[in-house]
């Protein structure tokens, strides 16, 4: 009895289940993707910010050398650095609000469409058109 409820089901529920992975795999090719641009920006960024600011503490040095601010002009690059890493991580750190930026995204908008057409099958909504629009009292 319940194998012959189930039967005409199987094929569409495994199309429909190939169809979720399909759209799965491509956000985690979208996502894997998006996530090697940021970091490959973010290090070369990195790297560049690096350079030029050693560049320009060595100069800095160099001036302040036969003076007594030596010390000071030491810390305060020392600081200058400190404030500028955290100023430069905390876009990338902090994680973004813009949906097209979220992972998932069209996994998610099918999980929702299918929960909806599931909601709305069992409320007996979808039973109306199958049935040819007649209610039978239950």
């Amino acid at each position: 009895m319940l194998r012959e409820l189930i039967a005409p089901w199987a094929p569409a529920v495994m199309r429909h289940l190939e169809g979720w992975a399909e759209v799965a795999g491509e956000d985690v090719r979208d996502a894997a993707s998006r996530v090697a641009r940021r970091l490959a920006m973010l290090l070369v960024a990195a790297v560049a910010a690096l350079v030029a600011f050693l560049m320009l503490c060595a100069w800095v040095l160099v001036l302040a050398w036969d003076t007594p601010w030596r010390a000071w002009v030491a810390g305060g690059l020392a600081l200058v650095f400190a404030l500028l890493a955290a100023g430069l991580a905390w876009p990338v750190l902090r994680g973004g609000a813009r949906p097209e930026d979220a992972f998932f995204s069209r996994i998610r908008a099918e999980f929702g469409r299918d929960r909806e057409l599931f909601q709305r099958s069992f409320n007996g909504e979808g039973r109306a058109a199958a049935n040819g629009g007649d209610h039978a009292g239950g």
